[in-house]
């Protein structure tokens, strides 16, 4: 994000003294190329909408930074709620449905941020003249989740939400975080 830096790089690792693996998952071929130099753990090519696991496989599952990139955003929740064991925990971390997207223009020079009308429009979004031209956004494009259809997804994932964060960072908030719980 343009003038965010983090201050450290969290990483997830395996706990042999409990029992825990990371499993990695990835769509992109690429970015499971990257990960192999970083990690040994197991890493599995899928799609997060139609998660290769069996139903009720993990304790915990992790979705970072991917809003912008699935055609739909409910179903991705109802497939982390389907892989986790009762009483899993889903942590969610990603772009602020709001303040960071397709319809955003960053100002670099204040940090002030532009919403576009845009922002009401769900879905892939045509590229615009304020995206990045790093190129990655113009080649695979970017879909937008409205703040009401991300807390809709939610709810319909059967998750119980514990707690939202929108971690510290810029002034106008570019990720926001949530903790659920499977119940059932």
């Amino acid at each position: 994000m343009p003038g965010h830096r983090l201050r450290h790089r969290p990483q997830l690792r395996d706990d042999p003294g409990s029992g825990r693996t990371v499993v990695g998952l990835d769509f992109s071929v690429d970015q499971l190329r990257l990960a192999r130099t970083r990690t040994d753990g197991p890493l599995v090519h899928g799609d997060a909408a139609a998660l290769p696991f069996a139903d009720a496989s993990f304790d915990t599952a992790i979705v970072m930074w991917i809003s912008t990139d699935v055609d739909d955003f409910s179903r991705l929740l109802g497939e982390a709620a389907r892989v986790l064991r009762p009483g899993g925990v889903l942590v969610v971390y990603g772009v602020h449905p709001c303040f960071n997207g397709p319809h955003v223009v960053y100002n670099e020079d204040d940090g002030s941020r532009l919403i576009h009308p845009t922002y009401r429009t769900a879905g892939w979004h045509e590229p615009a003249p304020w995206w990045a031209d790093d190129g990655i956004r113009r080649r695979i494009g970017m879909s937008h989740v409205p703040l009401a259809e991300y807390l809709n997804a939610i709810i319909s994932s059967g998750l119980t939400v514990e707690r939202f964060e929108e971690p510290i960072g810029p002034e106008i908030p570019h990720a926001l975080a949530f903790r659920a719980r499977r119940t059932g």
